[in-house]
């Protein structure tokens, strides 16, 4: 029966980890909670991480914060030593309901038992969507019955959306806004680089005060920074005044990039390394355009990054945020991250367009404030009491489903569609 069984007044929001943009969104949740009373528990289940290289955010927060193995990288861990930390943490918290982070981890499946086990509301956080991977007909059906068993969602945008419609979840039970930075930080951030460039020139390429372009990714196959390189060699050889291309990050990929840099002799080409989040509000300032030139992405959020700091975007088509942060024209364009030609093309029009870059970079402002802490707040908590509504039991052959993939998924990414 769908009817609320307690007021949504204690909500626990699960990630593996907490990273510099789940700390922007859940105090923008706690704030809009406590406005009404409400409560926002943060569960974290690894105090780091072998994907990320951010540094261990340690520092006070105005919420209540859990870190269930603050001394492990989370790949180190087992499923089951995962599932029983996580039931013991939600044993204690006792939230009115969970906020959890996709489905095919096992923390997030053991946070899902825990709701199912204890009548309370599940909602799911999610950016996939359906072209992230090859989708095989028996997974797709996995997945149906594990979002059957979520009373809402919170996701990225609109085809994160269709997706989860896609795979069963009741179109007023979705509710958008997951994909968000702290957009003030990083406007604020840009704009006193561009006041005082020699306050980041002791940053790794900006030295030069020559314009640029940015790229922002972790140095591997699916970011296609390969393509990207080629693309700039070509738009090298086509203008006669062209812009440098900075490539922040690093990764597996690093060497067989410098390698192609030097062996189609192009100029131009500087390689930043992996910057923390400090160091990137001068880097989009001093930026005259940002690139993501990705094959598969989930949402890309270092595009919020620098719409927010005011700087024209080039996307990826297949890039999840590109339908609704890219407006063709009004904030920089897309482009078929397999085409060089196309690509090189359109840095050419940037680079050779200072009146509309300006008006590019405006508009880029405007439209990602709409994707802000905020918007995922109002998302979390409108998601919490849809949740509350529609609360079930969830089909007991989805239940034995989830049970199943629980104990036979002894690593953590044992049921990841989307690979590095």
């Amino acid at each position: 029966m769908n009817r609320i069984q307690r007021p949504i007044h204690r909500l626990c929001v699960q990630w593996t980890r907490l990273g510099p943009y789940h700390l922007a969104r859940l105090a923008a949740s706690h704030a809009a909670g406590e406005a009404s009373g409400r409560r926002v528990i943060a569960l974290e289940t690894a105090g780091g991480d072998t994907t990320y290289a951010w540094q261990q955010e340690r520092g006070e927060t105005p919420y209540p914060r859990e870190v269930i193995f603050p001394d492990r990288n989370y790949e180190e861990l087992d499923s089951a030593s995962i599932h029983r930390g996580v039931t013991v943490a939600l044993d204690r918290i006792d939230p009115d309901a969970v906020a959890i982070t996709s489905y095919s981890t096992p923390d997030a499946r053991a946070c899902l038992l825990w709701c199912r086990r204890h009548g309370r509301p599940a909602i799911l956080m999610t950016e996939t969507k359906e072209d992230d991977a090859d989708r095989i007909s028996w997974r797709e059906v996995v997945k149906q019955s594990l979002v059957g068993l979520y009373d809402a969602a919170l996701v990225g945008g609109a085809p994160q959306r269709a997706y989860l419609e896609k795979l069963g979840m009741p179109a007023k039970a979705i509710f958008l806004g997951f994909d968000a930075v702290d957009n003030r930080f990083f406007a604020d951030g840009a704009d006193a680089a561009r006041a005082s460039p020699e306050s980041c020139r002791h940053l790794a390429g900006l030295a030069d005060p020559s314009p640029f372009f940015l790229a922002s990714n972790r140095f591997i196959p699916r970011k296609n920074l390969g393509r990207l390189i080629e693309a700039y060699g070509q738009y090298r050889r086509q203008e006669a005044a062209p812009w440098r291309l900075l490539l922040l990050g690093d990764g597996q990929e690093r060497p067989a990039l410098e390698a192609l840099v030097r062996a189609l002799g192009i100029e131009g080409v500087e390689f930043c390394g992996f910057q923390q989040i400090n160091a990137l509000p001068a880097y989009y300032g001093r930026a005259g355009a940002f690139i993501h030139p990705a094959l598969v992405e989930q949402w890309g959020l270092v595009v919020n990054e620098a719409m927010a700091a005011g700087l024209p975007v080039l996307v990826s088509e297949r890039a999840g945020c590109a339908p609704d942060l890219v407006r063709q024209g009004v904030n920089g364009f897309t482009f078929d991250p397999l085409n060089t030609a196309e690509l090189a093309r359109l840095l050419g029009v940037i680079s050779r367009s200072a009146h509309d870059r300006a008006g590019w970079g405006a508009a880029s402002r405007v439209i990602v404030a709409e994707w802000s802490p905020g918007r995922f707040a109002s998302g979390l908590w409108a998601a919490a009491d849809a949740a509350a509504l529609r609360r079930t039991a969830g089909a007991p052959l989805s239940l034995a489903l989830l049970w199943t993939i629980q104990r036979l998924g002894r690593r953590v990414h044992s049921f990841h569609s989307l690979r590095d």
